[in-house]
């Protein structure tokens, strides 16, 4: 098992039971994590900042998902993790993201897609181009 399939693994684990997970991301240095979770029960998305602790995972930031967000993470000032998720249209597998004049190909997942990027400063402002 790779490193985020292990780190997807225990965000569910922590997640409430019938979470589905849209998105995940590990931190270029390996001790933060994002995740995307949807609960279908409540049509409530959970967007969470982790912290590696050793081998665990422990919940740092938590909150509603959609939208952007950003955090800070306790190292530089001004720099920390941008998220960018959304609603899909249906029958969409790729969410098209531009950041920094870069075009992504965002992967949608339970019908939701999250793009994150690391080290960055809270002024970034990711945008939604389309889906395929």
């Amino acid at each position: 098992m790779d490193e985020l399939e292990s780190f997807e693994q225990a965000v569910l684990a922590q997640a409430p039971p019938g979470a589905l997970l849209v998105g995940a991301s590990i931190s270029p240095d390996g001790k933060h994590g994002a995740a995307l979770t949807v609960y279908p029960a409540a049509n409530y998305l959970m967007d969470d900042v982790f912290v590696r602790d050793g081998d665990r995972w422990e919940l740092r930031m938590a909150g509603g998902g959609g939208g952007i967000g950003w955090s800070w993470l306790g190292g530089e000032e001004g720099v920390g993790v941008l998220r960018f998720e959304g609603r899909a249209r249906a029958g969409t597998s790729w969410a098209l993201v531009t950041f920094q004049a870069e075009r992504h190909r965002v992967p949608v997942r339970h019908g939701y897609f999250q793009f994150v990027a690391w080290n960055v400063g809270d002024e970034a402002q990711p945008s939604l181009d389309g889906f395929e």
